[in-house]
């Protein structure tokens, strides 16, 4: 079987000689997510796992319709721009070096992002072609944003609320006007929070029509400090004008923070 970015296709597992799993766009397998959103720390993992092996494949090789070795690939990205890969081998020298010098048993996708850019800073330099094809790939399954900042409409609150310790939530409001039609399906959610001990930290966006989306989940093992995070939630069942809050609740003894500012940004 020559190397490819099909995975199980020679078992047959289906009964149809389909592969078990498509890196170019995970979802044609009927269950795996092409990107990341806040919800997908409640799927099965072995189709939360869809956006990780989407952004090697983007790193690799890029995004669009092409042939390689005679397979037929059409890469999409979450954000609609491409994303123009640097090649197998210098993506997995980038993957293996993250994977064994800066993850760990509980990194998150935030987490793999800031470990392949420390990867690739490392092994080709932070202002290489490199280094921005991780930032590319990875904003193409939805984790974080390109080179040169976030782009877009947005709209933001500054104003500092205490996080008592082991207490009830706080909630800071944003409020938009001004716009039509629904939010995106990839808003960014930046926030800004000093916290010892942030694994204490449940932190939700609340929709205008009163929905919650689920950014940062609880984690006891996660004894690191602050969350400096972009957030990409699909929003599009929300109206885009109103008030957007963020719900931040320490869940634990023994540590308290600041929300020190959070915005929402329309792409």
């Amino acid at each position: 079987d020559p190397g490819d970015y099909l995975i199980g296709e020679k078992i047959d597992i289906n009964g149809d000689g389909t592969p078990l799993r498509y890196l170019d766009k995970p979802s044609k397998d009927g269950a795996s997510k092409d990107s990341w959103y806040s919800g997908i720390g409640g799927v099965d993992v072995h189709y939360s796992s869809g956006p990780a092996n989407h952004f090697f494949y983007l790193l690799s090789e890029g995004s669009g319709a092409k042939v390689i070795d005679g397979v037929s690939y059409d890469s999409p990205t979450a954000d609609g721009l491409p994303v123009t890969g640097i090649g197998r081998a210098k993506a997995l020298q980038i993957w293996y070096r993250a994977l064994t010098t800066k993850w760990t048993s509980t990194t998150n996708y935030s987490g793999a992002r800031t470990g392949t850019l420390a990867a690739a800073g490392e092994l080709y330099g932070t202002t290489s072609a490199e280094y921005a094809a991780v930032q590319d790939a990875w904003a193409g399954v939805g984790v974080g944003t390109r080179p040169g900042g976030d782009t877009g409409t947005s709209y933001e609150s500054t104003t500092p609320v205490a996080i008592p310790d082991n207490g009830p939530a706080i909630t800071s409001d944003i409020t938009v006007a001004g716009r039509s039609g629904n939010a995106p399906s990839n808003l960014r959610v930046a926030v800004n929070i000093t916290h010892t001990w942030r694994g204490d930290l449940v932190i939700d966006l609340v929709g205008p029509s009163g929905t919650s989306y689920r950014l940062k989940n609880f984690s006891s093992s996660d004894s690191g400090d602050d969350v400096d995070e972009t957030y990409t939630v699909n929003a599009s069942a929300e109206p885009a004008n109103g008030t957007w809050k963020l719900k931040v609740q320490d869940q634990a003894a023994q540590d308290k923070g600041t929300l020190n500012s959070w915005k929402v940004t329309f792409p």
